[in-house]
């Protein structure tokens, strides 16, 4: 019987000591893992998209990551360079500015807010467009079509 206990103690203290052997094991693994993980933080930043963005009175160089609508696109500049913008939600169709700086669209006049990629004139909401490499983004306040 002494044998059996014997036993039993020498096999307890030998599994203590392997799981905390594995356990030195695990956080060995685990910081491995985190410096695998910052390495591939830096990664997604390769993926950065550097946009022309122009209104009537100024222009502008964004960096967006790639998969950006012109939305995004906005929202970033205007926090970056300080102006303001406003807009609605259409279902549908998308996002559309309404106001850009404070100058708000006018429907009794038929003047509104047009923005136009690469020198031709968007057909969706800012919503529904991503961005593509070197695209030049240009807003206009003129009669609507």
């Amino acid at each position: 019987m002494r044998k059996f206990l014997l036993f039993l103690l020498c096999s307890i203290v030998l599994s203590f000591f392997l799981v905390l052997f594995k356990e030195g094991d695990r956080s060995f693994d685990s910081e491995s893992l985190r410096l695998e993980e910052k390495q591939e933080l830096v990664l997604p930043q390769q993926a950065l998209l550097n946009i022309t963005f122009s209104i009537p009175d100024a222009k502008y160089e964004v960096l967006v990551p790639q998969g950006s609508t012109v939305y995004d696109l906005m929202d970033k500049a205007s926090k970056e360079y300080g102006f303001s913008f406003s807009g609605k939600n259409f279902p549908g169709i998308g996002f559309f500015i309404e106001e850009i700086k404070g100058v708000r669209q006018d429907t009794r006049k038929g003047l509104y807010w047009v923005y136009s990629i690469n020198g031709k004139k968007a057909e969706v909401g800012v919503s529904n467009y991503i961005l593509k490499p070197h695209d030049v983004i240009t807003w206009n306040y003129e009669k609507g079509y």
